[in-house]
């Protein structure tokens, strides 16, 4: 945790004790040996879909608030997006996930549930509640993918080297500390958290819509070649 951010400590501990106990829907069927090529392709076809939602209201809120630590980090956040791109794009390929063209709001809201979270933040929530909800969905999503990771390996899975490599990045601490610097310095001034609080729990349930979306296999002719992901050995 950012040193600094002393004044604001309580709040950030309080969601990092909620991001510690947090747990997903893909996560638990790894864990059961039920994670296939399929979910691994859902998963990466959901984060392109997050990504593109993402770096538009990255761009929103940077538009909305230009100055100041908060713009830094909305900045850093558009920037740090683009350039992860490339890799993304390779696990989709790997595992020959669908376009995300191809997911119908209709009949996937999981997987739109974290771009509606985040396209309602970027319109409606202040630098503050915004970073700290960034915050908290930035630590979870790395905590829960490298998890995920670990538990394919440990269980001797034949997983993609692209999806290993994507999903094992380091958390981004950098970005992380932009963030808890901008609820330090609302803390300092004599805001409150309340809703910052809230909006951070919006993003966090639109974080479990894009597990769950993941974790589902689709049923009938499109899904007969998807098969478990194999152990190795």
């Amino acid at each position: 945790m950012n040193a600094v951010a002393k004044h604001a400590s309580p709040f950030l501990v309080e969601q990092q004790q909620i991001i510690g106990q947090r747990d997903n829907a893909l996560l638990q069927a790894a864990r059961d040996g039920r994670v296939g090529r399929q979910n691994l392709g859902r998963m990466v076809q959901a984060d392109q879909l997050c990504l593109y939602s993402e770096t538009v209201a990255y761009g929103v809120l940077l538009a909305r608030f230009p100055s100041g630590p908060a713009a830094d980090l909305f900045a850093g956040l558009n920037s740090a997006l683009r350039s992860v791109k490339p890799s993304l794009d390779r696990c989709a390929k790997a595992l020959d996930a669908p376009p995300v063209s191809a997911l119908d709001p209709s009949k996937a809201a999981d997987a739109f549930a974290f771009p509606m979270a985040v396209s309602w933040m970027c319109l409606h929530a202040g630098p503050v509640a915004a970073a700290l909800a960034l915050w908290s969905d930035f630590a979870a999503y790395a905590r829960e993918s490298q998890e995920l990771v670990r538990t394919l390996t440990d269980a001797g899975a034949d997983v993609p080297e692209a999806f290993l490599g994507h999903y094992s990045r380091q958390d981004p601490s950098e970005l992380l500390d932009l963030a808890a610097g901008v609820v330090e310095d609302d803390v300092r001034e004599g805001g409150t958290s309340d809703h910052a609080t809230s909006v951070a729990a919006m993003l966090l349930a639109g974080l479990d819509g894009f597990w769950r979306f993941a974790a589902e296999t689709e049923q009938g002719p499109s899904s007969a070649g998807a098969g478990r992901v194999k152990r190795q050995g």
